[in-house]
């Protein structure tokens, strides 16, 4: 008779991005075990719920401290994800793996993280070459016969960011489906963000959104590339000033420092809470 395997997972949360986080230097899944994984696990009905899953490994570089890998919930994989990045810094500050400023393998390149006196707040620095501060304009019609100007970048994975005068009357779901499903983003899809700047006072986020993610096929709670992609859409496109923006999204909010030198981005970090929800086991056949 085949013994199973029962499986440790922590399941943590940044912004309301939520993960199944594994410590896969004891386990080797491969990739594709990984991927089965998540379709299996993430779901929300019949499996733990996440929007996607982390696993810690051993660096494939001498200069990192591990190596982050990522699923969708879908099973898919994922380049990157800002929000996981962050909470898989923290998980690996908690197991002894990296210190409180640490450098990791991802398939989007080598990331730095430090986590904050508080332990609650982590930055994540994006790695250079750094996205341009200009962004590609694509003008669309939908099926509706909305017309709509999307600005696309690479923050790690593939982004486009539409500016709304009404938040909250956007259908997310619908829209943000179809644009992602367009040919022009064929073959890798794109996650749509929809962004609406605030006439915001001090201490108040500047910018407002909403994020329909590809590989879980849904609106989530937050994403933090998406939350950059926005900030470099509305410093290059709307005006806002550099430095530190406050995206506010419907976990929490976001902040995204930019800084320019000669019209380049010369740094870019994304910056918010990650925290443990709770640990437990699961049993693989």
């Amino acid at each position: 008779m085949k013994r199973l395997l029962i499986v440790e997972f922590t399941k943590m949360e940044g912004a309301g991005n939520d993960f199944i986080v594994l410590d896969n230097r004891f386990f080797h899944f491969t990739p594709d075990e990984l991927g089965e994984i998540a379709e299996t696990f993430c779901s929300r009905r019949t499996g733990i719920g996440a929007d996607g899953l982390l696993a810690l490994e051993a660096p494939s570089t001498d200069a990192a401290d591990f190596r982050m890998r990522y699923r969708n919930a879908d099973g898919t994989q994922g380049t990157m994800c800002g929000n996981g990045a962050r909470c898989i810094a923290l998980f690996a500050h908690g197991a002894g793996v990296a210190g409180q400023r640490q450098t990791f393998d991802t398939d989007a390149g080598v990331y730095q993280a430090e986590i904050g006196p508080s332990r609650n707040s982590v930055r994540l620095w994006m790695p250079k070459p750094l996205p341009k501060l200009g962004t590609n304009a694509i003008s669309v019609t939908l099926q509706s016969g909305l017309r709509l100007e999307l600005h696309q970048l690479w923050t790690g994975t593939e982004h486009v960011v539409t500016f709304v005068d009404d938040l909250e009357g956007v259908d997310v779901e619908s829209i943000g489906r179809e644009i992602r499903l367009l040919p022009q983003f064929e073959p890798n899809g794109t996650n749509v963000n929809f962004a609406q700047l605030s006439r915001a006072g001090a201490g108040v986020p500047a910018i407002r959104a909403r994020t329909y993610e590809k590989g879980v096929e849904s609106e989530t709670l937050a994403c933090g590339t998406g939350a950059v992609a926005i900030a470099i859409a509305s410093v290059s496109q709307r005006s806002l000033p550099e430095k530190t923006l406050g995206v506010q999204m419907r976990g929490g909010v976001l902040t995204v420092g930019l800084t320019t030198a000669a019209g380049e981005i010369s740094e870019l970090y994304l910056e918010g809470e990650a925290r443990q929800v709770f640990r437990g086991t699961f049993e693989l056949k």
